[in-house]
């Protein structure tokens, strides 16, 4: 069976195609850093699998259709995509950064979409396969200085949410991934506290049973998502109360110093 991962150079990526290689499937890794993929053959688990990488950006309509059929001839049909790259960034001023919106929206949402629409066209012609969106808790609630991430992770979540409805007729299921924090590079990156951050392994196991499950959405952990869910139907001001808290001790804002002492 082929998979085809995005984002596979660091993270929640590179870990899943290990998990995969180690299981005997042929990879395709796809990611921008052609030197980070290149890593990946120097791990043990090639020997189990067939990993070839293709150095692509999601952003990019022609090119990722292009890698898609390039994985088809070589590897042969795309059974299981896993659409994992994304970005994120902090806005700890009171302003809304529209540069930072845009880069948002067009690797976590058009590069979803860049990423799947070629896959699905494959899969139809053969009426079967699985689409996997990794998304992120972030979708369930707006928080406080990452909202333009919590607006790119909602339209994720609503773009897989709407195929599940559409392809599920035609023999293609759709999974809905959303994770919170993860101890991955980006979360280091983002300064998230340890003791927030689940372990990788612990994280690749629960995503991949709920890949093989064929579950339609799937968070974890528990708590965090029952947190959130109990979160909304509190009064607003409640609301407000504790996620500037919770923002305040995730994403503390920078200490200014005063130019005049």
């Amino acid at each position: 069976m082929t998979v085809f991962i995005t984002g596979a150079s660091a993270g929640i990526g590179y870990a899943l195609t290990l998990h995969y290689l180690k299981h005997g499937y042929s990879v395709a890794a796809i990611a921008r850093r052609e030197a980070k993929l290149q890593a990946l053959y120097q791990e043990p688990q090639c020997r189990y699998g067939h990993l070839k990488i293709y150095a692509a950006d999601v952003t990019q309509k022609q090119i990722m259709a292009d890698v898609v059929a390039t994985v088809e001839k070589d590897l042969g049909p795309i059974e299981l995509a896993i659409a994992n790259a994304g970005i994120t960034a902090q806005n700890l001023e009171a302003k809304l950064d529209l540069e930072q919106v845009e880069q948002l929206m067009q690797t976590n949402v058009i590069g979803v979409a860049n990423t799947l629409a070629p896959v699905i066209d494959a899969m139809l012609l053969r009426g079967r396969g699985q689409i996997v969106g990794i998304s992120s808790m972030a979708a369930l609630h707006a928080l406080p200085r990452i909202s333009a991430y919590c607006a790119s992770k909602v339209a994720v979540n609503y773009l897989l949410e709407g195929l599940y409805r559409d392809l599920k007729p035609h023999g293609i299921h759709v999974t809905t991934i959303c994770p919170s924090f993860v101890d991955t590079d980006m979360t280091v990156k983002e300064q998230v506290p340890n003791h927030l951050c689940m372990q990788r392994e612990v994280a690749i196991a629960k995503i991949v049973r709920a890949i093989g499950q064929r579950r339609r959405f799937y968070c974890f952990p528990y708590w965090s998502y029952h947190f959130l869910n109990i979160l909304s139907i509190l009064p607003n001001v409640v609301q407000g109360s504790v996620l500037n808290y919770v923002a305040e001790r995730w994403f503390p804002r920078p200490i200014v110093m005063d130019s005049t002492l």
